[in-house]
């Protein structure tokens, strides 16, 4: 969705938004992703806008010891400044001046909601989801979920050579 600067009035815009995530090149993150229900108030601040808002939605993600599917509440309230275009032709190795490091800018003036979305929900996501705190995940010989039965496999002695080195673990 996307929101042109001059459609913003004096007095700010206030948007509610239910969105079906369909973004590309984050397959695998998660298995489902329910709607992404969000609200956004924009206002114009100088030549740029200010995007303040929350969001909330669920992710069915897969638990990183034991692969067993688990449901996460993912939400946020961000707030987020946009700016004009840089000051003068940028090339990609140019530095930021200390204003521009807190400012997103905008592309033909428009705000486009579908990207701050997406970028909240993606920094919101667990990096490493568990079903529970205590998850003993799957065993690394047969691959057997030991949360739901214990396998009989050994783990080998490590080398004598290495024993001094225990104590750095």
């Amino acid at each position: 969705m996307l929101v042109e600067r001059s459609r913003i009035p004096p007095e700010g815009l206030d948007l509610r938004v239910c969105e079906e995530p369909r973004w590309e090149g984050v397959e695998g993150l998660w298995t489902s992703l329910d709607p992404v229900e969000a609200s956004f108030h924009l206002e114009r601040k100088g030549g740029g806008i200010l995007a303040t808002g929350a969001f909330v939605t669920t992710a069915v993600v897969l638990c990183s010891r034991c692969s067993e599917a688990v449901s996460i509440p993912v939400s946020d309230q961000f707030e987020v400044l946009y700016g004009g275009t840089p000051n003068g032709p940028r090339g990609d190795d140019s530095e930021l001046t200390p204003e521009e490091t807190d400012v997103e800018f905008l592309e033909d003036d428009r705000l486009d909601l579908s990207g701050l979305l997406r970028e909240n929900v993606l920094l919101n996501l667990p990096l490493q989801p568990l079903c529970r705190a205590e998850c003993r995940g799957l065993c690394p010989r047969c691959g057997v979920n030991l949360n739901e039965i214990s396998c009989q496999c050994r783990i080998p002695e490590p080398d004598p050579r290495l024993r001094p080195l225990q104590h750095l673990l």
